[in-house]
């Protein structure tokens, strides 16, 4: 697809098979009349004082159009401000750290933007970056969160550079269940920083139409109405005056749904020079800018009684924030992972504190599961640990605490509202298609051959929909989402909805449930997406409520398509509309024999059916299930390899089992990046990014997953539609604990093997091995 300036931009329409003949269209693909090219110059210091920029040597070279400074969008664009409210739950106010989109006086991180650069090429923007004289005072950086307070405050609001210190549940309660428990657990747990990496880096084209006024933004997001909100705020624009058009997207995984310094410099270089501005990222520069997720430090304890029946759970986690605050950062590391924090594990009591630091490191935000499997990390490996302490089995003493199967909704330790869930029952039925009863015997065919094997499994509980979100930055509280259908005269239809794919099959189950509800052909229904300007408002993806949300809007969409159907017949009908009847696509009249198919009516009577609907998702979802992994250690190199993985999980009414098969796959293999290989290391002293491009950074590659043995045990859901439960995410809650309670059961006989931390890499592994007694 091919854009000129001035030429209108049109949704995009969902075209499964275009990835495989390579015609989907991505932001780098597109290419417009006229466009020039930005290059970020960023600061080489962690953290410093700004004294002096001179960009003069650098408008002078061959190409250059414009070097932007802090200076000069003074007055046009404000720092990009996190949407979470001020106040947190437990009634205390956090910290506020707005992202700038140029530093102006410090910088905060290494790859901080000073200046952008525009050239006619992105080769002579470049070159010219390094002409732009920028003179630093060097300050000390605070990396390690639980340093913080004796360092450098990384912002003078916060001299001790707490952000927030977060309190929910019971704490009395908690305080008196561990006084009278018979055991008492402790686990000390790192959930390492990662690096997001989608396949597509991130990248944004400015336009700016100078007779109406209006900016055009094309980028690749999780949803173009939340990065317009931020964008047209920032600005101090009302939303109408900003479009944003997102084309296919190559993977987002979280980073992709904020909006970020790169997007409003486009938009302000654009309309300085009135022509469209072009704005990629390369692999090591998205190392340096794209929000970052998980790191963690998070103690906890497990009161238990003497039969082993949990009693409490008490956790506090340190959460490195980075050096500003994301849009949703405050959030995912507090009201989005604490919901699922006691599983669906009966407990008596819970309490969880949160302490939110700013340090001299790229912001951190949603990474897929954004807080649930930081949650889930800390309470299965806690259980695995106190099955130990106790001499008990880790199936035996989780389904002593566990709820059988749950059709009625049920409520969980944190308070979480669960839809349902066959708890007991995945964990049992994941073990027997694990073979958990044949492992000792593998575990000595391991041994013969020099090898340790260990077996690890873990239950997890997701909480899909985004309701956390949405209790924080949608004024009715809860997730909105729109849809518009429109009918062609040959009795297709175009339906546009607010969510965005991010390379998941939304669309089929979208266009499954129209096609079937409104009697029409599949191949006759087409689902669009990636406008602001298509619909009054739109969710995006995050969170795993895609399904979930579009489903609402969708079902409102199409009630009131068939409402439209029955005013228009008892009118054209001489009747009343409660005599108009519909059932699969087919309009009747109760007491005649007329009838007439919704593809004729849109036929006969162009534009009637048409509309856009919102609705409103008043219950999420709560996929569940049980994932187990079995390992082998060569104890000669330290390296783990992962023979067997099985899960089985409750996604509902599954819709396209092809696509959560996937889905499921892709979570494990994020999960086993995380436990084995993926770590995000700065330097200590300078705050430079040591792992900075995939040269320094570990990601899985095929031959480290293994084919995922997936079984469906779903229970309809009742909160929408489809009857689903979010499926996205799961993989990424379940597979880190599973697969570091397999390498912990594999080398159980080795001293200090509660030290180890995730990424459990063959180096770490192997000295723990050899260490000395």
């Amino acid at each position: 697809m091919t854009f000129c300036q001035g030429e209108a931009l049109g949704a995009f329409a969902w075209d499964e098979t275009q990835f495989l003949r390579g015609t989907a269209d991505y932001v780098d693909d597109m290419r417009l009349a006229g466009e020039v090219h930005g290059y970020v110059l960023r600061s080489p210091h962690a953290h410093a004082r700004i004294l002096h920029i001179d960009p003069a040597k650098a408008l002078q070279a061959e190409g250059v159009l414009a070097v932007l400074t802090a200076s000069d969008l003074a007055g046009i664009v404000r720092p990009l401000g996190c949407v979470m409210e001020l106040t947190s739950y437990d009634g205390t106010r956090r910290k506020d750290a707005d992202r700038v989109v140029l530093a102006a006086d410090r910088v905060r991180h290494a790859g901080d933007g000073v200046a952008f650069i525009v050239a006619e090429t992105r080769a002579q923007a470049r070159a010219a970056a390094e002409l732009v004289a920028v003179a630093y005072e060097p300050l000390a950086p605070v990396i390690v969160p639980d340093q913080a307070e004796c360092a450098v405050p990384v912002w003078p609001a916060a001299p001790d550079n707490i952000c927030f210190d977060w309190r929910f549940g019971d704490a009395d309660s908690c305080r008196r269940l561990f006084a009278e428990a018979a055991h008492v657990v402790r686990i000390k747990l790192r959930n390492p920083r990662v690096i997001v990496n989608a396949i597509e880096p991130r990248a944004a084209i400015g336009i700016f139409d100078a007779e109406s006024g209006r900016l055009t933004l094309i980028t690749n997001t999780q949803g173009p109405h939340f990065v317009r909100r931020v964008l047209a705020e920032a600005f101090g624009l009302p939303p109408s005056a900003l479009r944003v058009v997102t084309p296919n997207v190559g993977g987002g995984f979280g980073s992709k749904i904020f909006a970020y310094p790169e997007h409003a410099l486009v938009l302000c270089a654009a309309r300085a020079l009135g022509r469209p501005v072009r704005w990629v990222a390369g692999r090591s520069e998205a190392f340096l800018s794209d929000t970052q997720g998980r790191d963690h430090l998070t103690e906890a304890a497990l009161a238990l009684d003497e039969s082993g029946h949990f009693l409490a759970l008490s956790v506090r986690a340190t959460v490195n924030l980075g050096a500003y605050l994301s849009q949703y950062a405050p959030l995912i590391t507090t009201g989005v992972g604490a919901p699922v924090q006691a599983g669906a594990y009966r407990l008596q009591a819970i309490e969880i504190g949160v302490r939110g630091v700013f340090t001299n490191t790229v912001p951190v935000d949603s990474y897929r599961g954004a807080g649930r499997p930081e949650a889930t990390y800390v309470l299965e490996r806690l259980i695995d640990r106190a099955a130990r302490v106790l001499g008990t089995s880790p199936a035996g003493l989780r389904a002593r605490n566990l709820p059988g199967s749950q059709e009625e909704s049920m409520v969980a330790a944190s308070g979480l509202a669960i839809d349902g869930g066959r708890f007991l029952d995945n964990q049992i039925r994941c073990l027997a298609l694990a073979d958990h009863a044949g492992f000792p015997a593998r575990k000595e065919e391991s041994a013969r051959r020099g090898l340790k094997r260990g077996f690890g499994f873990a239950n997890y509980l997701e909480s899909n929909g985004g309701l956390a979100v949405a209790k924080m930055i949608e004024p009715d509280h809860l997730p909105v989402e729109s849809a518009a259908l429109r009918f062609g005269r040959d009795g297709t239809l175009r339906i546009t909805v607010g969510t965005q794919s991010t390379g998941q099959d939304h669309a089929t189950p979208m266009a499954l449930y129209a096609a079937r509800t409104l009697g029409l052909e599949i191949t006759d229904v087409t689902v669009c997406e990636g406008d602001s300007d298509s619909l009054a408002r739109g969710g995006g993806t995050g969170g795993s409520k895609s399904l979930l949300t579009s489903s609402v809007a969708i079902g409102q969409a199409v009630h009131d398509v068939i409402g439209r159907g029955r005013a228009l017949l008892a009118k054209q009908w001489g009747r009343t509309i409660a005599e108009i009847l519909f059932e699969n696509g087919l309009f009747a009249c109760k007491i005649s024999n007329r009838t007439m198919r919704v593809a004729e009516i849109a036929k006969e009577y162009p534009g009637v059916l048409d509309g856009q609907s919102q609705g409103i998702l008043h219950q999420g979802s709560c996929a569940n299930g049980c994932h187990a992994c079995e390992v082998e250690i060569d104890p000669e190199t330290g390296e783990t390899h992962i023979v067997l993985y099985t899960a089985v999980d409750d996604f509902g009414q599954v819709v396209n089992p092809d696509a959560v098969r996937g889905q499921v796959q892709g979570g494990v293999a994020q999960g086993i990046g995380q436990a084995l290989l993926e770590r995000t290391v700065y330097d200590p002293v300078s705050g430079q990014l040591l792992s900075g491009s995939l040269f320094d950074y570990a990601l899985p590659h095929a031959c480290d997953v293994p084919v995922v043995a997936w079984t469906d045990n779903g229970l309809i859901s009742r909160t929408n539609i489809f009857g689903a439960k979010a499926c996205g995410e799961a993989g990424t809650a379940a597979a880190p604990p599973a697969i570091m309670n397999a390498i912990a059961d594999a080398l159980a006989d080795c001293p200090g093997i509660e030290d180890l931390q995730m990424p459990a890499c063959a180096a770490d592994i192997w000295r723990l091995i050899h260490a000395a007694p």
